[in-house]
């Protein structure tokens, strides 16, 4: 899979493009099922599947004090998008310019001029542009204009549980009350985060500041551990019970003794931790 970080990374001739548009931060089912319209539309026209994402988060830049951590770390989000069948990701930094610039204009900016979109392909609820303004009939328009189609994916067959639609909202709602096993329901893979961590007294421990990825409220937590390129092995992680959590807070993390051996104190790693129950 292509990954272009902005659009001055674009190559000058992408071919004609299928399109489609959003921070997909967890990259769910529901949004599962939105990109496995976009490559079958794209295999259709024999073009190119497309995902235009941004980071941070939107809110992140527009509401810093408010906004939602994300539930994932941006390279975990662009595994889930490749694991997902799709050729090229766009990954449009967020800034206030960005926020400030006009539904349409971004529409031609991107869409148009550098992507060459022939199909767009997005979900009913989608809006982006100044104030929250670009829609679906938005999209529509600017097809009429500049001669792409738009496919809309209706919340009816976007997915769901008990009557209630997959989203980034529910899912954080899952992780905020401890319910990992849910979490994992609408993701359609097990939550992760990373970190870097230092092993001492004989666990890893790191401090929230430097997680990545949405932390499940405080408890004891099972999972899956990867450090570094290693194997995966089991281990609990604990997160405390300090609220609110700030960034010095100590997370601490243990494996079974085999794991360890070998380790010294005031070792560094990059690790990445699968949630897969609380007890």
């Amino acid at each position: 899979m292509k990954i272009w970080n902005g659009l001055d990374d674009l190559p000058n001739e992408p071919g004609r493009t299928v399109i489609s548009l959003g921070c997909f931060d967890g990259v769910h089912r529901g949004h599962q099922l939105l990109l496995a319209r976009l490559t079958k539309v794209a295999a259709t026209k024999g073009a190119k599947s497309v995902v235009v994402t941004f980071d941070p988060l939107p809110a992140q830049v527009l509401y810093p004090e408010t906004a939602p951590v994300a539930i994932m770390a941006l390279e975990d989000r662009l595994s889930a998008l490749e694991a997902a069948g799709v050729d090229a990701v766009l990954v449009i930094k967020y800034t206030r310019d960005i926020a400030s610039q006009p539904a349409e204009d971004f529409v031609a900016q991107a869409f148009v001029k550098s992507l060459h979109a022939a199909v767009v392909v997005v979900g009913e609820d989608c809006r982006f542009g100044r104030g929250r303004a670009g829609n679906i009939d938005t999209l529509k328009g600017a097809g009429l204009r500049w001669n792409f189609d738009v496919s809309v994916m209706s919340d009816r067959t976007a997915g769901g549980v008990g009557g209630r639609r997959y989203s980034s909202t529910w899912a954080r709602e899952a992780l905020s009350s401890g319910n990992v096993g849910i979490a994992e329901q609408i993701l359609g893979r097990p939550h992760r985060i990373r970190m870097r961590a230092t092993w001492a007294a004989g666990s890893w421990t790191t401090k929230v500041g430097s997680v990545r990825g949405m932390l499940p409220t405080s408890g004891d937590y099972a999972g899956w551990v990867r450090i570094g390129s290693g194997e995966r092995s089991p281990a609990t992680i604990r997160i405390p019970g300090q609220a609110p959590l700030v960034a010095d807070t100590v997370i601490e993390m243990q494996m079974p003794g085999t794991q360890c051996a070998g380790k010294l104190s005031g070792e560094s790693q990059q690790i990445a931790f699968d949630f897969s129950s609380t007890f």
